[in-house]
């Protein structure tokens, strides 16, 4: 107990020389939970935080482009737009709904005077608009609880479901009534069951994600190609995603 908190550590080996850790705050007075990296939940709407500053809304309505340079309004749904497109890149790194082009190409548009900053670098084009909806609709579940797809891959490697089951069951003995983690929406309203069934995974077996299966394409390619040397064997597979959104 540390200032009215109790706390519980998970640390996990993924791979050799690699470590995981989160820590699970439970604040009693408040039934709240705090967590770091292990489970997360997003709507359509950006946090507060990235609402009341003017750097963070700039960086809304910068992923909120078409092309390099567009100036786009201020608008509850171009910020809404931004949000998604963050949620989408920062979560799969390359995303079904997006063709990225990491070479030369688009740093020949940038433009130093552009107002939202990087010179308007934008290695991304989005597809369309209904795609883009798919996958993230795939990925929010309506606000439901998950867990960020590389987290999963690292909870699933040698031993450590074990120790992240252990650490569950800790965690789970608490009678709280919502989390609040370190990354995108918080509070999240949960009970220790809704909690612990976002890792059911382990005891199902199956590293199964309920994204867009060509969403997690990148990152099931990285777990059978650079990965797979420098972490420990999976198994529970590689991820694959509950949808088929081609």
């Amino acid at each position: 107990m540390w200032n009215g908190l109790e706390h519980e550590v998970l640390t996990v080996k993924p791979g050799i020389g690699s470590e995981f850790q989160d820590v699970a705050f439970y604040h009693k007075a408040s039934n709240t939970l705090l967590l770091c990296d292990t489970i997360v939940a997003v709507d359509e709407n950006p946090p507060t935080i990235l609402v009341e500053e003017e750097e963070y809304v700039k960086a809304l309505l910068f992923h909120a482009r078409d092309s390099p340079l567009e100036i786009v309004d201020d608008t509850v749904e171009n910020r809404r737009k931004g949000w998604r497109r963050i949620v989408l890149l920062f979560n799969f790194f390359f995303p079904s709904s997006a063709n990225v082009d990491l070479g030369f190409k688009p740093l020949l548009r940038l433009d130093p005077s552009y107002k939202y900053g990087w010179g308007g670098w934008m290695p991304f084009e989005w597809i369309s608009e209904e795609k883009e909806l798919q996958t993230f609709d795939a990925y929010k579940q309506n606000g439901l609880p998950t867990i960020f797809p590389i987290v999963q891959i690292i909870l699933s490697r040698g031993n450590s479901g074990q120790e992240t089951l252990r650490w569950v069951d800790k965690v789970k003995q608490w009678p709280f009534t919502r989390i609040i983690p370190q990354h995108l929406n918080a509070p999240i309203t949960i009970s220790p069951k809704e909690f612990e069934d976002v890792f059911s995974f382990i005891n199902e077996g199956k590293n199964i994600v309920r994204f867009c299966d060509d969403d997690v394409k990148f990152l099931r390619e990285a777990e059978e190609g650079f990965l797979n040397f420098s972490v420990y064997k999976s198994n529970l597979g590689t991820l694959q995603g509950k949808r088929d959104c081609t």
